[in-house]
């Protein structure tokens, strides 16, 4: 069985979830892996953060992935990132996904949201809103 890593294909996993035409209505299709320098506002960002194998003895893989998201605004008040936030959170919270290679062990779980103020990107300040989720899978 050839050893595999997830984040990938759970990443395109992701985006498919993302991919929903009121999130992409609310930011304008602005849903990156990777924010482009010139990039407008409100945005998201979605990353998987760390994936740590925790299949024990044996042989395959149960990777273990920590999804973060982000969303980053520029209006005055915080509002349209929380508003866009409850959306990620409503979409990821509790979803199953089909990942190429993997199945999905449960569903994906939410962790926290932080709220943070005043940030920058790309040296403009934003509100910025990160959620955290576990998404695990076991290798097919």
């Amino acid at each position: 069985m050839p050893i595999l890593t997830a984040a990938s294909p759970v990443s395109e996993a992701i985006f498919g979830l993302l991919n929903d035409a009121t999130l992409q209505t609310d930011v304008g299709g602005r849903i990156f892996d990777d924010i482009p320098q010139d990039t407008i506002r409100p945005c998201v960002l979605y990353e998987i953060l760390t994936e740590t194998d925790i299949h024990g003895f044996g042989t395959g893989g149960l990777p273990e992935l920590d999804l973060r998201t982000h969303v980053f605004s520029d209006v005055g008040s915080l509002s349209e990132a929380q508003s866009i936030n409850k959306s990620i959170v409503a979409l990821l919270k509790d979803a199953a996904i089909t990942v190429t290679g993997y199945t999905q062990c449960g569903l994906i779980f939410y962790r926290e949201t932080v709220t943070l103020r005043s940030e920058e990107l790309f040296g403009q300040k934003v509100h910025e809103i990160v959620s955290l989720f576990t998404v695990f899978v076991e290798q097919s």
